[in-house]
């Protein structure tokens, strides 16, 4: 038991670094220019909302992974308005890095 309880130590920071490296992959990749953590609005999801949304659902990481890669508009209203652009430069490693960052997200309780 001692072993497990050592192991699950040493692997928390790894979930830790997975997080940060997503943070600066979606920085670096231009994500939090139109998406926030936090703020959502009706055609431009947060990406806690996103998480709300897809959590729990089986085919969310194929679905969202999908999106990332070939972009897509209309999902979350606004009229189709907003158009989420394709990110082909990414490698499918680094979008499971973002989806699996932004589905691990929990909502902020209201003030």
């Amino acid at each position: 038991m001692l072993r497990f309880v050592l192991f699950c130590l040493c692997l928390a920071p790894l979930g830790l670094f997975a997080q940060t490296d997503a943070a600066a992959l979606a920085k670096e990749k231009a994500c939090l220019g139109c998406h926030s953590i936090d703020q959502h609005t009706m055609s431009v999801p947060s990406y806690q909302k996103i998480a709300e949304k897809y959590r729990g659902d089986p085919a969310a990481v194929e679905y969202l992974s999908e999106k990332i890669r070939n972009g897509g508009k209309g999902v979350w209203g606004g009229g189709g308005r907003s158009l989420m652009p394709a990110f082909l430069n990414l490698s499918q490693s680094e979008i499971r890095l973002l989806v699996d960052w932004i589905l691990s997200m929990k909502e902020t309780p209201a003030q």
